[in-house]
């Protein structure tokens, strides 16, 4: 992660923060709005004390085909250049003078099953847990668009799992869990693995790691002395 040293918490408490989009490379407008909601909502939650607008009223402030000429500039590049920024300020300009936007980079899903004893022992299959886990990778960037420079930025890993019991030939205590890679031609529900979780609920802890990173945020407390 980058930090400015001379970004402090009263600049964004005076200065306003505006989430300006979350994209995913090479992919359609419409993977966007539950990944931008759930930037929306961690931040909301870890940084109530940011006064936050929204993606919606960025969108409204710049015009639609503005808005999406800027985050298909970065869905490709991976950064906003000085004439993004200049196009951004001047509309800003009394709204919002810092913007947040993240860039999806890595999306896989795997499967694996965990053995589960069967209780009743004999010859019956062996039950085990089916995990249908998502991992991604995002870079989150904000911006001074008063200044026209990029004042923070870092990458991060985050998943998700989903899971059920399926009937499986693995051995309960036969080890760690087995990995199953699953190819395309087979969804993994059919194979009775759980569905996918969703890409924003693999970005959640991401986006709450950029929030609890910003200055000013409240320091976690501290654990108590363990008893004599």
């Amino acid at each position: 992660m980058r930090l400015d040293p001379g970004l402090t918490a009263v600049d964004l408490r005076q200065g306003k923060l505006a989430v300006l989009g979350v994209v995913k490379f090479q992919e359609p407008d419409q993977v966007r709005p539950p990944l931008i909601a759930m930037l929306e909502k961690t931040l909301g939650e870890e940084r109530g004390d940011l006064p936050l607008i929204r993606a919606d009223s960025v969108r409204h402030v710049l015009g639609d085909e503005r808005y999406r000429r800027i985050l298909l500039g970065y869905e490709y590049h991976g950064t906003l250049d000085s004439a993004a920024l200049r196009e951004i300020a001047d509309p800003l300009h009394g709204v919002a003078r810092f913007v947040v936007l993240a860039r999806v980079e890595k999306d896989r899903t795997r499967n694996s099953a965990r053995g589960i004893s069967n209780p009743n022992g004999g010859d019956r299959a062996d039950y085990a847990m089916g995990i249908t886990g998502r991992d991604a990778t995002v870079e989150i960037r904000l911006y001074d668009v008063a200044r026209r420079a990029l004042v923070m930025n870092g990458k991060y890993d985050g998943s998700s799992e989903n899971s059920k019991p399926i009937v499986s030939s693995v051995r309960p205590g036969g080890g760690p869990a087995v990995s199953v890679e699953v190819g395309q031609a087979v969804p993994p529900e059919e194979q009775g693995y759980p569905g996918a979780p969703e890409l924003a609920q693999a970005l959640e802890e991401p986006f709450r790691a950029f929030a609890r990173a910003l200055p000013g945020a409240p320091q976690p407390a501290p654990h108590p002395p363990p008893p004599h």
